[in-house]
């Protein structure tokens, strides 16, 4: 999939909650819901209660990261 693509998708739920899922190594997996608050040329910015989380568009491609619309 193109980076581009995915970007463009994205800026059509910015403002949404999203429920986002990270795969780390060694099978250890995160998740929490927030807010896809600000969309940049190489990367997206997640809101979450007490932080602000970036994530790149080749961790989307490498499903590294998955995100899930609520």
């Amino acid at each position: 999939m193109n980076p581009i693509v995915i970007r463009e998708n994205l800026m059509t739920h910015k403002g949404e909650r999203v429920k986002v899922k990270i795969f780390g190594m060694r099978n250890k997996t995160d998740s929490f819901i927030g807010i896809l608050k600000d969309i940049y040329p190489q990367i997206f910015t997640i809101q979450t209660q007490d932080t602000i989380k970036s994530f790149s568009y080749s961790e989307l491609i490498n499903k590294e990261v998955v995100l899930s619309f609520i």
